[in-house]
C-alpha cells in the first residue's frame, strides 16, 4: 500500500465518506502486517469544509488554480522590487479571481451535495489569499491534502506546520494531486459480502458520482451556451430594429426636403417635425451603437461557452 495514493484518495472524497475510508485503509494495512503505516493513516485528520473545498478546487479546477498561484508569485515580485503601478493592477485581478474562485468553489461543493456558508466561503478565499503570499502555503495547497485551512495577513511567512495530511503522516516532502483515482480498501463489510465485492462497489459508486456531476456541469453549460444564444438572437433583433428606425427617421427628413413647393405652408410644421426626427435618428444611432456592443460581446459570451462545452463533454466517460 502506498502512502501517497492512500493520501489522494481520502482526500478526494467527500467528506462524509472520509473516516469510513480512512478506517478501512488502516485496517488494510494493518491486515497486510504494515502496522506503522496502519497507525499513520489511522491518525490523519479529516479536512474542515473551506479545507476539503479548496482541496475540491485544486483537483477539478486545477488550472484555474495554478493562474492564481502564479499571480500570487508575480505580485510578491513586485512587491518586492517596489513596481507600485504593477502591483495595483495585479491586486485588481487578484480581487477578481479570488472571487470567482470562491464561486466555483460554491458550485463543485454544491454538486457534491455540501452547501458553502458566507463564513466558510471567506475561509476558502483566505485559505487561497495565504497561498498566493507565501511560496510553502502554495506549495502545501497544491498537494489538495489540506487538513485545516491556512491564514495570511500580507505576504509574508505563512504557518503551514501540520497543514496537510502528509506533513501528519510522515511522508517526507508533498506531492501535486494524483491525475487517477488510487485503489481504495473496502469498508467493513457484512458477513455475506466479501471485502474486494465492497471494494468494487465503492469504487463504482464513487465513478458514477463523478460521471454525474459531469453531466450535471455539461448540463448547466448547455442551458447557458442556450441563454447566450438567445441574448445574441435578442441583441440582433434590437440592431436591427435600431436600424429601421434610423432609416426611417433620415427618409422622413429626406422627402421634407425633396418638397419645396410646400415649403412656405408648411415650415413651421416640417422644421418641428425635422427637430423630431433628428433627435429620434440621435437616439437610434445610440440604440445601434449599444446593440452592436451587446451583440459582439454576446458572440464572444457564445464562443466561450462552447469552448468550455466541447472540453466538458470530452471528458465525459463513454
Amino acid at each position: 500500500m502506498d502512502l501517497a495514493d492512500v493520501l489522494d484518495d481520502l482526500y478526494g472524497s467527500p467528506p462524509a465518506e472520509f473516516t469510513a475510508t480512512r478506517d478501512a485503509y488502516a485496517r488494510q494495512a494493518k491486515a497486510e502486517g504494515e502496522r506503522d503505516l496502519a497507525g499513520r493513516i489511522a491518525g490523519l485528520k479529516k479536512p474542515p469544509v473551506p479545507a476539503w473545498a479548496v482541496n475540491l478546487l485544486v483537483r477539478e479546477r486545477g488550472d484555474d488554480v495554478e493562474q492564481l498561484l502564479q499571480l500570487g508569485a508575480a505580485m510578491r515580485e513586485a512587491t518586492a522590487s517596489l513596481a507600485g503601478p504593477e502591483l495595483r493592477e495585479l491586486s485588481v485581478q487578484q480581487h477578481k479571481v479570488l472571487d470567482a474562485m470562491r464561486v466555483q468553489a460554491g458550485r463543485l461543493t454544491q454538486e457534491a451535495g455540501v452547501r458553502l456558508s458566507l463564513d466558510v466561503g471567506e475561509k476558502v478565499v483566505a485559505t487561497l489569499r495565504a497561498a498566493m503570499a507565501d511560496p510553502a502555503a502554495a506549495d502545501a495547497v497544491r498537494t489538495a491534502t489540506l487538513v485545516r485551512t491556512l491564514e495570511s495577513t500580507g505576504f509574508g511567512e505563512v504557518d503551514v506546520e501540520g497543514a496537510t495530511a502528509g506533513a501528519l503522516a510522515g511522508e517526507a516532502a508533498p506531492r501535486p494531486v494524483a491525475a487517477t483515482t488510487p485503489r481504495r480498501p473496502a469498508t467493513k463489510a457484512p458477513a455475506k459480502t466479501p471485502p474486494r465485492d465492497e471494494l468494487r462497489a465503492r469504487r463504482e459508486e464513487k465513478a458514477a458520482r463523478d460521471a454525474e456531476r459531469q453531466r450535471a456541469e455539461a448540463e448547466r453549460r448547455e442551458r447557458e451556451l442556450a441563454e447566450l444564444r438567445a441574448a445574441v438572437e435578442e441583441a440582433t433583433d434590437a440592431l436591427d430594429d435600431a436600424r429601421d428606425e434610423a432609416t426611417a427617421a433620415e427618409a422622413d427628413l429626406s422627402s421634407a426636403q425633396r418638397s419645396p413647393e410646400d415649403l412656405d405652408r408648411r415650415r413651421e410644421d416640417l422644421q418641428a417635425r425635422l427637430d423630431a426626427v433628428t433627435e429620434q435618428l440621435g437616439t437610434a444611432q445610440d440604440g445601434v451603437r449599444t446593440a452592436e456592443r451587446t451583440a459582439h460581446a454576446a458572440r464572444e459570451r457564445v464562443g466561450q461557452a462552447e469552448r468550455e462545452l466541447t472540453d466538458l463533454q470530452a471528458r465525459l466517460p463513454d
